[in-house]
This record gives structure tokens, sequence and C-alpha cells, in this order.
């Protein structure tokens, strides 16, 4: 991460904005554009219907050819890097990658770094972590700073409206942490980049690199801000949330009335040495206020640690065009905030940025302004990006009902940077999840030669 790769003055390790460029591709272009179709649910796990899911796709459109430059893939949601034993996550690995080989279709492996999704589910102690963040006292959000050096011992949970309320684990990351840094790129590291290491070059070794279409290391990183307008709205017209999401064993939770208001993320600024004194006091230097420079400090804590999981990647020769992190670009069309990262707290120089963007619904963003900021943060004139999370429909919303138009946007997104479009919630395909004209536009899409560019 970057505190420790850096010699800098450390007010300037923390309000510095501008980010080392991401590493070029070899070939100076994207040698293939994906479109992936991701499986599974928050409540599923990666298991399940991934062999079932690798198979209906296969027998849909085929397996992608090796001298292909546009291609459909398989996304495989999620691998439980914070909740489950490597053991348990690099089985799960090495299924997806076997599937790959067997169907010809090409795999995308989503991480759940952020949320602990299965959090003291696993179904024997030996599935479980070595450390469950969530009990670990340096490893946990506070919605305070100690107090004459006692810890708090108030813990948050994770609450968000993903359509149902969603509480997956019993405390939020301290994404600052150096000790849950450690953590959880220790846990990618084994769980998930040895086996997938071994495998690219087998790959590369047999001219099947293109089965591997990417990995997405982050998962719409941010600090819970439970004071927000937008989230009192919803406590306030659900009742206060009530948990419908995965471990079972707490279905029907109610959040703590004493949560709302509360913003989290102090537990990082305190494990990085800031305090409320010394927060004030840089405040003033800076001719900010407060708050401001609270959440300037929480956003170099998200961008050092997708950096530092990407930077695992890098460690394992894992190329940055196929590397990915991930936010909502809702910084593009409102204010930032802890729960909108500002767009530079995804760039670094050893991955792609990726975003959640969907104008139809509640991920708004704005395209130029994205590709402004990307440029700025790289400090180049290079706007590349992934589409790390969109839709092709979101529960009963249809996006898509002419071939079209979903051809032209996807057309759209490739031409304006990005090489990776992952559309969530497609399976099973038996379902019709996905509608006709969009299979319709996939195929047109795939038979077109990619008009390449060096940069958009």
């Amino acid at each position: 991460m970057s505190s420790f790769k850096f010699l800098l003055p450390l007010v300037l390790l923390f309000t510095l904005p501008l980010v080392a460029v991401a590493e070029e591709p070899a070939s100076g272009k994207w040698s293939i554009q994906y479109v992936v179709l991701e499986g599974g649910g928050p409540d599923q796990g990666p298991g399940g219907n991934v062999e079932e899911n690798f198979r209906a796709l296969a027998k849909r459109f085929g397996p992608m050819p090796a001298e292909s430059d546009r291609m459909l893939a398989y996304g495989v949601q999620q691998l439980r890097i914070l909740s489950r034993s490597t053991e348990v996550v690099r089985r799960d690995v090495e299924q997806s990658l076997d599937l790959a080989e067997q169907t010809g279709i090409p795999v995308f492996l989503h991480i759940d770094s952020c949320y602990g999704w299965g959090a003291d589910g696993e179904q024997r102690p030996e599935e479980a972590p070595a450390i469950k963040f969530w009990q670990h006292p340096k490893m946990r959000e506070w919605a305070r700073f100690p107090v004459d050096d006692q810890l708090p011992e108030y813990i948050p949970r994770w609450w968000f409206n993903w359509g149902p309320w969603c509480s997956p684990a019993p405390a939020v990351p301290a994404f600052g942490s150096p000790a849950f840094i450690e953590f959880a790129t220790s846990q990618l590291d084994q769980g998930v980049l040895v086996p997938l290491a071994a495998r690219l070059k087998k790959w590369r070794s047999e001219n099947r690199s293109h089965l591997f279409a990417g990995i997405n290391v982050a998962w719409e990183a941010h600090f819970p801000d439970y004071g927000e307008p937008g989230f009192r709205h919803l406590v306030e017209q659900t009742n206060g949330p009530v948990r419908a999401w995965a471990p079972r064993s707490v279905r029907g939770l109610k959040m703590d009335d004493d949560l709302v208001g509360k913003q989290l993320g102090y537990a990082s600024l305190h494990w990085r040495g800031w305090n409320e004194k010394r927060l004030r006091e840089a405040a003033v230097r800076d001719g900010v206020s407060r708050e401001t420079k609270f959440r300037q400090i929480c956003y170099r804590s998200l961008h050092d640690y997708m950096e530092a999981l990407a930077r695992a990647c890098h460690d394992r020769g894992i190329s940055a065009d196929r590397v990915y992190t991930h936010i909502v670009a809702l910084a593009t069309v409102q204010q930032p905030s802890t729960t909108r990262p500002p767009i530079w707290t995804a760039v670094n120089r050893y991955s792609t940025p990726g975003f959640t963007l969907d104008n139809r619904g509640a991920a708004r963003f704005d395209l130029d302004k994205l590709r402004d900021q990307i440029q700025q943060a790289n400090g180049t004139d290079r706007a590349r990006f992934g589409v790390v999370e969109t839709y092709f429909r979101l529960g009963d919303r249809i996006y898509f009902r002419d071939t079209a138009t979903c051809r032209r946007e996807l057309e759209t997104m490739f031409e304006a940077g990005t090489n990776l479009q992952v559309f969530y919630g497609c399976f099973p395909l038996s379902a019709g999840r996905v509608p006709d004209a969009v299979y319709a536009a996939l195929e047109e899409w795939r038979n077109k030669a990619a008009n390449r560019v060096t940069q958009p």
C-alpha cells in the first residue's frame, strides 16, 4: 500500500489525489474485449450453480475461439476471502478455472474483499478464516475515536439497501488498518492468486490465456455514512431495516436505532495515527472543515486498500489490464462522500479502475466526467476503465427490449475506453433473466470485428 511504498511526508500521503498510472498492456492496446455474464447472488456464494452456469453459456454461445478479440465470459460471484479459509476459497477458484478449461468459456473472478458475506456461516470449523475480522479489535470499524486509549466497545454492523436490506457481517472492515490490509491481501494471495498464477502459466504455454477475463479485487468499496439523507430516508420509509439476506441465522435482525446518524471510518484513521486533535489541527492548516479532512483521509484509505490488493496481483504476475478495482461512479454526478468515493480512489498503477455504472438505476454517472477524472488521476491522457457492474435488467425492470439499443450501448462503452462489461443477475439462463433482444445483440457484437484503438 502507498503508506509503505512511498517515503512521503504523512500529510502529503493522505491529501494528494494524484496517483501512479496503470501499467500498459504489452501490446499498447486492449487485446480482447469481454462481455461477462455474472451469476449467483450475495446469499448464494461462489458454489451451487457455477458448473450449470458455465455449461449453459457454452451451450448457448459455444466455446470462445482463442483468436477472437470479442468474447463472452462467465463471472463467478463471489469469492469469500474475508469469511472463509484459504483452502475453501482455493477450491472454489480451482473449480472455476477447471470449468473454463472444460467449456472454453473465459472466467472472471469477483472477490468479496469488502463485505464479509457468509460471516459465521461456515459448515465446519476448518472452513472459517484464520481470523474473523469482525471479532478482531484492530480490523473493524468504529463510529468514534477511542477515549483515553480505550477502544470503543460499540461495533456497528454493515447495513445497506440493495433492494432488500443487507447486513452481511457483524462489523465493517477497517480498510485503513494495516492489520486488516495484511490479513485481506494474505487471504487473496493464498486463496486466489496462488492457484490462478499457476493456471495462467499453464494457459500461456497452451495459447489459452484468453480463458482468464480478469479479477475484480473490490466490490463498491466505501465507508458507511449512516447519517446521509438518503440512508435516513430509506430507514424512515421501511420503519427501520430488517435483514433480508444471508446468513439465515440472523434473518429478521433489526438495525440498532442508535446507528442512524453515525459516520464510520474512525478505526481506519486511528490505526494510521490520527486522533481528534490531530484531525482538527490538519483541517485548520489545510483550510478545510474537520469533516472534509476526515473524508479526505478515508478516501486515501480506500485507495490504498484497493492498491494493496491490486499490487498482490501484480506480484503474482497478473497484468494490470486484467485486474480491476471497484467503486460506484456517483461522484461524477453528486458530491463525493465516504459512500461515494471520488474517482481517483480507484486508480493505481497495478490495475484498471472499475466502476458500477447504471444510468437507468441508482448507480448514475457522467461518462465524460468519469473519463476526465481518470485522466486527471493518471496524470496522462489515458482513460481506460472497466464496467465491472451493470445490468441487462434489474429486478422486474428490463433495460433492453430491442437489439439495436443494446448493441449500441455495448459499443458506446467499448469505444469510450472500457475493455470489459460485467452484467449482473443473468443466471440461470433458463429463467429468462437475459432478454431475447440481448442474446441477439451479443451475437451481433461478437460477429463484428472489433475496431481497436490504442487509446480512446
